[in-house]
Formats: C-alpha cells, structure tokens, sequence
C-alpha cells in the first residue's frame, strides 16, 4: 500500500516538474490563441493602446540585424536607446570584433551620424530617409515603428485622430484596422484604375486578439508605386512588459527592394540613460 502512494506521489511530482519546465522553457507568446471577438472601433483602439508599452526611456542593449538592398547583403549588431518623443540614439558595430562603425542620432528634427570608418559624419533633416531610403519616415513613425506602436500616415492630408481615420474590422480571426478610404482603394484595385489612386493612401494595421499587439503593418503609396510592411514576431516578456523579439521591415517600390530583419537581446526600460554623440574635430563633415 505504501508503495502505490510513494508511487502516486512520485508520478504526481513529476507531472508537476515537467509542466514547471514546459512553463519556464516557452520564450515567446503564440499568435491567435483567443478568438477575436467582434468590438466597437473605440474600444479597440482603447484596448490596443492599454496593451502598448509604456516607458519613459528604452534600451535595447543588444540587436542583430541583416540588411538588404537590392541584393546586397550585409549584416551588423549594434544598441538602440529611446528617451520617449524626444532621442533615438543606435550604434552600429561590426559582426566581427564588436567595433563600432557608425552612430546616429535622431531628434524630432535633425538625423545625425558619424561613420567612424571614414572619419566622416553627416547633419541632416528627414530628407535623408526620403532620398537614401526611398522612405517617408519621421521621428514620430520611426520611434512607433521600433517600439511596436500604432501610427498612421497622412499623405499629405491633415492629420486626424485615429479612430477617425481608420476602420475596425475581423479578418483571419486578426482585428484589422484599415484606413478610411481603403474600401475605394480596394474597388479601384478591382477595376484595375491604378492611376485615379494617386490622391489616396492605404494603411493596414494588424492586431493579436490574444496579445492585443501590432503584429503586421501595411503602407501603400500609390504616388510613389510604393509597398511598406513591417512585421512584429516572437513576442517575450521583458519587465512585465510582452515586447517582440524580431522586428522585420521591407520597403519595395519600381525601382528597389529594401529589407532588414532585426533581432533584439537585452531590453530595459525606464533606466537613466546616456545619449552621447561627440563628433572628433578631425572628422570631415559631409553633405548627403
């Protein structure tokens, strides 16, 4: 009789055991583990905006990335600090030996970088995305495009709050908020009148309904001929706080394709942090 107890207590523990491993060994959250469940656009966007994260400052102490364009590739790691609506400090280091290449230094409206390879550095305002890039990036959609956070564009309107610009919907068992125009865009792309879509933007955002997270967003710029997507995957638990893990953009328009995937390691937030940005006076200043 014993020996059947010993043995059902046993069995018990160890049942126990493995389920506290399985717990302890699950890194990242799964995507559509909860139904998504029909809500008003309100309420949705309220959800969505609760479940953001929230910090004063960020700190991704380690990322690694690899980076296309046009069918060169290169790869590289770096750091990425964020004093909220105000700094985006990276550093760029090599793959190799942890050197660092390159820093910037992003404001809400000046974009800086010292390429220490060259002994160069640049001053320059969001042009620099536009005519680099091929990207009509700001401080306000950089910052939320790191952070996964909910922005909208404007194509060249006044911008409107968001729940006046966009519609809520289910689609995939996803909660989707598209653009207000989007269902004209939607017939006109049927009836194949791309070129009556120049006056219009087109912007996706997927949502997780388990996570209440961005995890795909959508850009279309029909003057341009121009896709944006930005992915969010392998969401974790960074202090209290379910931030992804991998990061993916990609910029495709006539004339390029732009990608860069990125992985994130080691992020605080709300530390004191240090944002400097010393340019060596035997640096040559350069105009991009």
């Amino acid at each position: 009789m014993k020996n059947k107890l010993h043995s059902k207590i046993y069995l018990g523990a160890m049942v126990l055991i493995m389920a506290f491993i399985q717990f302890s060994c699950k890194t990242t959250y799964d995507l559509g583990v909860i139904k998504a469940k029909p809500m008003s656009d309100a309420k949705l966007y309220r959800n969505l905006i609760d479940s953001s994260i929230h910090y004063n400052t960020l700190f991704v102490k380690k990322f690694s990335a690899n980076y296309t364009v046009d069918g060169v590739k290169k790869s590289f790691k770096g750091a990425i600090k964020i004093q909220k609506d105000s700094l985006i400090w990276i550093s760029i280091t090599a793959p190799v030996g942890g050197l660092e290449v390159a820093r910037l230094m992003i404001s809400q409206d000046s974009v800086k970088m010292i390429d220490r390879l060259k002994k160069k550095y640049f001053i320059d305002d969001y042009d620099f995305f536009r005519e680099k890039l091929n990207v009509d990036f700001d401080f306000k959609s950089l910052q939320a495009i790191l952070t996964n956070s909910v922005f909208q564009t404007t194509n060249g309107e006044k911008e409107k709050s968001f729940i006046r610009s966009f519609n809520g919907r289910i689609i995939d068992n996803m909660y989707v908020f598209t653009s207000e125009k989007s269902r004209k865009v939607d017939r006109k792309l049927r009836k194949d009148k791309l070129k009556r879509l120049s006056r219009f933007g087109y912007q996706r955002v997927d949502i997780d309904p388990s996570l209440m997270r961005i995890t795909d967003v959508l850009v279309k710029d029909f003057d341009d001929l121009q896709d944006v997507s930005v992915k969010y995957r392998d969401f974790k638990m960074y202090e209290d706080r379910k931030f992804p893990q991998r990061l993916s953009f990609e910029v495709v328009d006539p004339k390029h394709l732009l990608s860069c995937s990125i992985k994130f390691n080691k992020i605080a937030f709300d530390e004191e942090l240090k944002f400097s940005f010393k340019i060596s006076s035997k640096y040559e200043r350069i105009y991009p």
